[in-house]
């Protein structure tokens, strides 16, 4: 049985507030609950019920009163309090939509950001083994330096297993290709989330299985595990068990022995179809567990409890280095990743399973937005309740002498602070649902809000709550109640330092709206930059149709040739891979050659295969040379290098210069050409030696067609379907554009601008609110002032100078407090890309100009207002 150990910090809250008479019949029947919930939920559900629990106990039948004072009534006195708190509300009609609308919209806001926050956090957390699960990293090391992979060899795996104790269960992951094509009543899919794997996979990992035996699931050839998804997608109803899938390529059919629930979004793979092991050739599966190079498996191991990874990686790698060739085991270490650590740290890894990369800058950046949203907020009610104390001097003086102590009137103004914040908790959860479909829409998750995921956000936004709460309405408490009754009821009581301090607060609140808006016209530069800037290629109208069938390859001039038909169609090229390639690229090693035809360096560069017609497909120029020329045979034996590469190998005189490719085989091969530098890489990276070969050359083959078009893209689509389905069968057309491709590259970057121009707006927004309310009660104190002013011949642009002045300013010292911080964190922001933008100086004057516009446009009203008032209004009781 599980221990009984709730947070402590929870039971010492409680015990702080609770009546001592009362807590330790409480705190015995919250204990109970919480062991009932511990067996049946777990404890993290079980955790936060508890604090729900504490939360809502939080009531005035079970506070302990002040040490020190006896209320004669303390439930009438607290209802009373309250009753004061509408009244206060419903009469500062404006000041209280102020303050609310302010606190809804930063907690909506908050909300929103702290769910995708929670969401990234809480990746592959939810496995019950998830902190002993580890998966092998294979470190190569190059001459460039060391590359990280996550595939190993499966034998590799299988004898740590058998061999270390340390190891309690594992699992491999196997992809054949990038897709696997099925026909299902005559109807051929392509699909690419696909895995073969051992048949403990549900042994290791916690996802469910809904229908069939998670043990013997996948323990036959042959067998078949699909996602909800999927199997609506095949079958049209998720009642599949049994259920046969022709799978050509693996010369049988499978049957469907397990239907699993999707797989939750916060999870690094993406798979909905689950291959039997078993099912792979013997010779296939032979090579898998007896071929120490063969680095096609991706693999996750189960550690035993109290298993320290540092000395199981080191005698894991003292393993690798006995069963390796020397020659491979002096160039290769394995290191083991945390199944918790993959979705973060794995941007440099590559061949790898993990569907979704996560960036912990943008977790970060999301935090203290939300962060910075609520502090605004809580900043307006400061600044609006400090305010408006002298218009509440007498009601508190009045009170004093009557014999009302401190406390009590601290413990009145945040009652009202509290209801504040109470309505806006509860009118932001509104803002949220209306909200919701939208963020998922830009962040391309499926966040859900209904009544369980309220349940589950109450100890986020009660959390919330409270602490907006406490950090606005304590300092108006304690200043308001600091007034002296004597000079307040004799009219001589003035806000004192408080002015003072409402300039900061003003400030620090457009500061920090400030970085957010110069962050974000950094960020929206930056992607305007990569948007716009030549990658030495056309991208623009190509249209890009993948090779999923083998059979294509012998007949693909003819399928070119009828492509070439369509109308709207100019050229088609083929290739092995293209620029914005989503897929791995392939690398050879190129053998530098002295003047005896001796091998005298080896460099590992990027392939490609190219056909005649991509010189022109692409506009690509060439530097010096010539291009393929259309002679199959003789273009076999040449290459083109880019100009990265002439000088990687050190070529003052390319062209004519041979090498050797080392890749399937090893052949010699004329430089007959040097196209200019292209990024076919996202611009995040720097330019890379390329080696481009002919489309017959036996490093690579073909596996795109690339359509030049002209007009409107669908009919083309559907003409180029048609020839698809004429040449292949078995697959279904797959298709995507260029610039769509390389786009993706920045899609973490396109939802970063887009929220960063979201709480931009919702902060200067609310900041904007506050300062309002702020004018308004400036000119409401001075309306007297005002009146005497322009009575002695003030005009009233005098007036609305005066007035907006004070304001300007302070927006003015906030925009020089907030530019070097923001200079500072966008030029780290910058670093991530190799091609970035330079922070001009007119960005920050940009921003600076642009908020103080927006200041003196809000205050601009309230001034007018007033500069345009009849003077005998506000003097008429003189």
């Amino acid at each position: 049985m599980e221990k009984v150990n709730p947070p402590k910090w929870l039971l010492r809250f409680f015990r702080w507030f609770c009546a001592s008479e009362l807590h330790p019949y409480i705190e015995g029947d919250l204990l109970e609950l919480y062991s009932e919930r511990l067996v049946s939920n777990g404890k993290r559900k079980a955790d936060k019920r508890l604090f729900v629990d504490i939360i809502m106990l939080f009531r005035p039948s079970i506070i302990r009163p002040f040490k020190g004072y006896h209320y004669s009534n303390n439930n009438a006195m607290l209802k009373n309090y309250f009753k004061i708190a509408l009244r206060t509300l419903w009469k500062n009609k404006a000041y209280s939509v102020i303050n609310i609308m302010g606190l809804a919209i930063s907690i909506a806001g908050a909300t929103l950001l702290l769910t995708y926050v929670k969401s990234e956090l809480s990746f592959d957390r939810f496995h019950s083994k998830a902190d002993r699960i580890v998966r092998p990293i294979l470190i190569q090391s190059t001459a460039e330096g060391d590359r990280y992979f996550s595939s190993n060899p499966a034998i590799y795996v299988q004898t740590l297993a058998e061999q270390m104790p340390e190891v309690e269960n594992y699992v491999n992951l196997l992809r054949l290709s990038g897709q696997f094509n099925v026909v299902i009543n005559n109807k051929p899919f392509t699909e690419r989330t696909y895995a073969i794997t051992t048949s403990n996979f549900f042994s290791v990992f916690d996802f469910e299985l809904i229908q069939g035996n998670s043990q013997t699931a996948l323990a036959e050839p042959f067998s078949m595990v699909l996602s909800q998804k999927q199997a609506i997608k095949f079958f049209g109803t998720e009642d599949v068990l049994g259920k046969m899938v022709e799978a050509p390529g693996y010369g049988g059919t499978f049957k469907v022995t397990g239907l699993m629930r999707d797989l939750p979004q916060n999870t690094h793979v993406e798979l909905d179809i689950l291959i039997a092991e078993r099912t792979l050739p013997e010779d296939r599966a032979r090579a898998l567990y007896q071929n120490w190079t063969d680095f096609s498996s991706t693999s996750y191991i189960v550690l035993k409890k109290g298993t320290d990874l540092a000395t199981f990686t080191t005698k894991a790698d003292a393993l690798a280095d006995s069963n390796f060739a020397k020659a491979v085991a002096d160039l290769v270490r394995f290191e083991f990743q945390p199944l918790a650590d993959i979705h973060f740290e794995s941007a440099h890894i590559e061949r790898d399973f993990a569907a979704f990369k996560g960036d912990k800058s943008y977790v970060i950046v999301f935090s203290i937005i939300a962060l910075f949203l609520i502090v605004i907020a809580a900043v307006n009610y400061m600044n609006l309740a400090t305010s408006k104390a002298v218009f509440r001097s007498k009601e508190i003086g009045i009170r004093k002498v009557v014999g009302a102590k401190r406390k009590q009137l601290v413990t009145q103004f945040l009652m009202e602070s509290f209801l504040i914040t109470g309505i806006a908790m509860v009118l932001s959860i509104g803002i949220t649902d209306l909200a919701m479909p939208f963020f998922n829409e830009l962040t391309a998750r499926t966040f859900e809000f209904n009544l369980q995921s309220i349940l589950d956000y109450a100890p986020l936004l009660l959390a919330i709550a409270i602490i907006i709460g406490l950090l606005s309405g304590i300092y108006p408490a304690v200043f308001m109640t600091k007034f002296k009754p004597v000079k307040v009821l004799k009219g001589e009581e003035t806000s004192g330092g408080s002015f003072n301090i409402r300039k900061a607060l003003v400030v620090f609140q457009f500061a920090l709206s400030t970085v957010m808006i110069i962050g974000t016209l950094v960020v929206s530069n930056q992607m305007n930059f990569i948007q716009n800037k030549y990658l030495g290629f056309n991208k623009e109208n190509l249209l890009v149709i993948d090779i999923n069938n083998g059979a294509i390859r012998p007949v693909f001039k003819i399928m070119r040739n009828e492509l070439e038909q369509i109308a709207g169609v100019s050229e088609v090229a083929v290739a092995s891979r293209i620029p914005g390639e989503w897929k791995n690229i392939n690398e050879v090693d190129v053998n530098i050659l002295d003047e005896k035809g001796i091998k005298k360096d080896s460099i590992e560069t990027y392939y490609m295969s190219f056909d005649p017609h991509m010189l022109s497909v692409f506009n690509m120029e060439l530097k010096e040379g010539e291009f393929f020329s259309g002679n199959d045979q003789s273009d076999s034996t040449k290459i083109l290098i880019n100009e990265t590469a002439v000088k990687k190998f050190g070529l003052e005189n390319p062209i004519g210069a041979i090498v050797e490719l080392e890749g399937r085989g090893k052949s010699s091969y004329t430089i007959i050409g040097v196209p200019k530098d292209f990024n076919f890489q996202s611009l995040h990276r720097g330019l890379e030696p390329m080696v481009i070969g002919a489309w017959n050359n036996p490093n690579a083959v073909i596996d795109y067609f690339i359509l030049k078009m002209e007009g409107d893209p669908k009919p083309i689509i559907e003409a180029a379907s048609l020839v698809h389905s004429k040449f292949d069968t078995r697959t279904v057309i797959e298709y995507h554009f260029l610039d769509d491709q390389l786009a993706n590259f920045y899609e973490a970057e396109r939802q970063a601008s887009v929220i960063f121009k979201i709480g931009a707006g919702l902060s200067i927004f609310i900041s904007c609110l506050g300062l309002f309310g702020l004018a308004s009660f400036t000119v409401q104190k001075r309306v007297k002032e005002l009146g005497i002013r322009k009575v002695l011949g003030a005009s009233e642009w005098s007036l609305f100078y005066m007035l907006s002045s004070s304001f300007s300013k302070q927006i003015l010292l906030a925009f020089i407090i907030a530019s070097p911080l923001a200079y500072f964190i966008m030029k780290k922001w910058l670093e991530n890309f190799e091609y970035r933008i330079d922070l001009s100086v007119g960005v920050f004057l940009l921003a600076g100009f642009g908020t103080l516009l927006i200041a003196i446009l809000t205050v601009s009203y309230r001034a007018l207002k007033a500069a345009h008032s009849n003077p005998v209004q506000s003097l008429r009781s003189e």
